[in-house]
């Protein structure tokens, strides 16, 4: 993701874009290749999909951390997130009732409802409201620089969760990503 920003922060003339930055993302996102990799050859046919979809919502996501920055400034950044995840809840809500999505939801069961609401609550709102507090702190690109974590973060849960195991390629991107995320977010000693 940290790319995108770096993209969207050079198109919007936002923050300049240092070699250190770009490198920093750089070895960051190439870790994170390494950490994935070896699962390549196991890919599911038609896996491609959802890397593309993945791939426009981290360019919506970059373009958010750009120009969200100056309205959370101008309000405050919970009350910019509430406005915003309040949007965003209700355009599901219109997207679920006219697809008919919501008929699922009469087959959860406890298990699956308790699921849906850690992830509603901890994986969504918590998770925005911390990522909202730090683009109030950090510069777009610093944040989104950390944003390469997510997928080692999930590898080793999934380690612990499911017992997949820790291999070379994992520990390897894991170094590359917190390299990364070093070079990008400190700034070089002058001599």
């Amino acid at each position: 993701m940290g790319e995108w920003v770096g993209v969207a922060i050079a198109l919007l003339g936002i923050e300049p874009l240092t070699k250190r930055k770009s490198i920093g993302v750089g070895v960051a996102v190439l870790g994170v290749i390494a950490a994935l990799a070896a699962g390549l050859s196991s890919a599911p046919d038609g896996a491609w999909r959802g890397e593309l979809i993945m791939t426009g919502a981290v360019l919506c996501m970059a373009f958010y951390n750009v120009w969200s920055r100056p309205f959370i400034r101008r309000s405050s950044a919970l009350g910019f997130l509430a406005v915003g995840m309040g949007t965003g809840a209700a355009a599901l809500i219109v997207v679920g009732s006219l697809t008919g999505s919501f008929a699922a939801l009469s087959h959860f069961t406890t298990p699956q409802w308790i699921a849906g609401l850690y992830l509603g609550i901890a994986g969504g709102a918590l998770a925005f409201i911390l990522w909202v507090l730090a683009l109030e702190r950090a510069s777009p690109t610093r944040v989104a620089a950390t944003m390469t974590v997510n997928p080692l973060a999930a590898g080793l849960l999934a380690t612990q969760l499911v017992g997949e195991p820790i291999t070379p390629n994992l520990v390897l991107g894991l170094v590359a990503v917190f390299a990364g995320i070093w070079i990008a977010t400190t700034d070089a000693k002058k001599p």
